[in-house]
């Protein structure tokens, strides 16, 4: 008897399990990037995809998810929120910050953009005046004077988005890392169907397009558009600067208007769905029977394409796996509604101790309002004095004020402990 086998064409021989490959392997690699693969415009387009049954759940996510254990609190508005958006953690990426660190941006919403469905139907419909622009939508810089079309569709806005709801018109770069995984799956998906014609194997192409068309269909089932919300009224509010306050002790603070606010940080963001909870049900189970059908078609193919098409899961297992290292959130999700500028303080002026980071907030926000408000600051006697000095100096526009020093003050005077005197560094404004 041969130590291996050696002779393909018998049933003792070599034998490529394929199943395996298609229901496991792949799995937790794919299910974070589901919700990319399903908004994504090629998403409906037939093509080899690892473990396709990932895209068969049936609960869906009402919405992307926030980043936990994070408070955000308003400046002047008093709101407060205990978790990040996902489209506002694109623009920060707030689990970068290393503790005690300081950030501040500026976010303004570009003319033109970010207009809700409501209104992209009654400027297609013609109710605007046949492209007469609303005095109050161009004063408020919601649209421009050469914005004529919305740019999501030019002929209609999907019928599953609400009225009240901003529309992410273009959610992806064009040319992300990930379209070129579907770009590539897809050309792998023709040359293995070829390649089997080529060789006479009908099994093989029956199983290639019975499990291209149910990932198809699971991708449609499971379409989907995110979308914001906005601002239904137009009356006079206070400004929208906000403060985000880590558990490690950063801050984040962002000027911004109550708009930007509210689409942003204090309102959750949406996932719209194209088909409802009934429809989806019959289009999963459908490409459900699809699937098994392909397993025991790609069981039963010659043993060269089930090699071929087992290399091929391989390649794009490795390519979904590696897409996280090489490209971020950022470079991914098209956020161009909205200008950000970034302004981080210099290397040599990084914040310490919290305290130093507390500072360097308050400075920015002119307010030690907030502070009370979010109990950033422990509430004895000691820090309250210490705020009324920072408010004070803020008010002097005394950024030099040696903040940490004078702290350490307070606390040996409440302690009635001797105090080491640090030597006061100008902060930069």
């Amino acid at each position: 008897m041969a130590w291996f086998p050696s002779d393909r064409s018998k049933g003792d021989g070599w034998k490529f399990d394929i199943v395996s490959l298609v229901a496991v392997i792949g799995e937790s690699t794919i299910e974070r990037h589901t919700q990319l693969i399903t908004a994504s415009l090629f998403g409906w387009i037939p093509r080899l995809i690892p473990a396709p049954q990932v895209l068969l759940k049936t609960k869906r996510p009402d919405r992307l998810p926030p980043v936990k254990d994070i408070e955000i609190h308003g400046v002047y508005s008093g709101t407060k929120v205990t978790e990040l958006n996902f489209f506002a953690d694109v623009i920060h990426r707030i689990r970068e910050l290393r503790p005690y660190e300081f950030r501040r941006y500026t976010i303004e919403k570009v003319p033109g953009k970010g207009v809700t469905a409501g209104k992209l139907r009654a400027m297609v419909d013609g109710k605007t005046g046949g492209g007469q622009q609303d005095a109050n939508q161009v004063e408020q810089g919601q649209v421009s004077n050469k914005y004529r079309r919305p740019r999501p569709l030019p002929c209609h806005v999907p019928r599953y988005i609400e009225d009240n709801d901003i529309v992410i018109d273009t959610p992806f770069q064009l040319w992300n890392k990930l379209t070129l995984v579907t770009i590539t799956s897809m050309l792998m998906t023709i040359g293995l169907f070829i390649w089997a014609a080529l060789i006479h194997d009908g099994v093989a192409m029956t199983a290639i397009g019975t499990i291209s068309t149910s990932t198809s269909i699971a991708c449609l089932a499971n379409k989907w558009c995110p979308t914001l919300s906005s601002r239904e009224m137009e009356n006079s509010v206070p400004e929208g600067d906000i403060v985000i306050k880590t558990r490690s002790g950063a801050f984040v603070v962002v000027h911004c208007n109550e708009d930007v606010t509210r689409e942003l940080y204090t309102c959750t963001d949406a996932c719209r769905y194209k088909f409802g909870d009934s429809k989806l049900q019959w289009m999963l189970g459908l490409s459900t029977v699809l699937l098994i059908a392909s397993i025991i078609f790609f069981t039963n193919c010659g043993w060269i394409m089930q090699t071929a098409i087992g290399m091929a899961y391989i390649i794009l297992n490795m390519m979904y796996w590696f897409i996280p290292f090489v490209i971020e959130d950022g470079k991914t999700w098209d956020l161009s509604l909205y200008q950000t500028i970034h302004n981080e303080i210099d290397d040599r002026e990084r914040c310490e101790i919290y305290t130093q980071a507390l500072w360097f907030a308050i400075r920015e926000t002119k307010s030690v309002d907030w502070v009370k408000r979010s109990r950033a600051a422990p509430d004895t006697e000691a820090w309250r004095e210490w705020l009324r000095l920072a408010q004070k100096n803020v008010n002097d526009q005394n950024y030099c004020w040696n903040a940490v020093g004078k702290k350490d003050q307070l606390m040996a005077e409440a302690s009635q402990l001797p105090t080491t005197a640090r030597s006061p560094s100008c902060l930069s404004v």
